[in-house]
């Protein structure tokens, strides 16, 4: 298992309430793609569904780490109430800022996985995913050597700019909620020395020069 200081984890974090909403909204959304980013399209490849990107703050950071990130058009526009609601709670939850957090909402189909990835940074802060398991078995998120088992309803948190991660084949439909903090490193006790940001702004410079 990881160690505990490795991720956040909170159990049954919405309700089935909650659950209902969130497939009847992700199932009216659409987008088109542009496939712009040929890492992302490779990444997506495997998804075996759709995945749309929102830029909810609309800062500078965000705007960068969403057309980064993004494999179809970002959306900036205003999203329903519940989806708001959620935020203020993890933010309460995991004592995060909300200034920079944008919003990636992902619907799988059976046989779909998430490859091995860094997910894009910026120098200074780490793209934290606070992901949240709406509709799914249980399965396992690795993080680069370890895993946790991740069951539906629950909210998990992590450092996806420093920590490779990846999910192996599910056998059912999965839809997630993927929320992005851009946060300060010294937020996470992380600094320009630590070996895993050094990493990750030589992952980040090598993806910005593919593009």
């Amino acid at each position: 298992m990881v160690d505990l200081e490795t991720y956040k984890l909170k159990k049954n974090f919405i309700t089935k309430d909650e659950v209902n909403q969130i497939v009847d909204w992700i199932d009216s959304v659409n987008h088109n793609g542009n496939d712009s980013n040929h890492h992302l399209t490779e990444l997506s490849k495997t998804l075996n569904g759709k995945s749309y990107i929102f830029d909810i703050s609309n800062t500078q950071l965000t705007n960068y780490i969403t057309k980064f990130q993004s494999i179809s058009d970002v959306s900036k526009e205003i999203l329903p109430d519940f989806i708001y609601k959620i935020i203020d709670r993890i933010s309460e939850e995991f004592n995060f800022p909300k200034d920079n957090i944008f919003l990636q909402s992902v619907d799988m189909n059976k046989g779909g996985k998430i490859n091995p990835h860094y997910d894009a940074s910026i120098d200074g802060y780490v793209n934290y995913k606070c992901n949240i398991s709406v509709l799914s078995e249980d399965y396992d998120l690795f993080l680069d050597k370890d895993s946790i088992t991740i069951q539906e309803t629950d909210l998990y948190g992590f450092e996806a700019s420093l920590y490779k991660h990846w999910t192996n084949e599910f056998n059912s439909r999965r839809v997630f909620l993927s929320f992005g903090f851009i946060l300060p490193y010294e937020i996470l006790n992380r600094s320009e020395n630590d070996p895993r940001v050094r990493l990750s702004k030589r992952i980040e410079k090598y993806f910005q020069n593919k593009i």
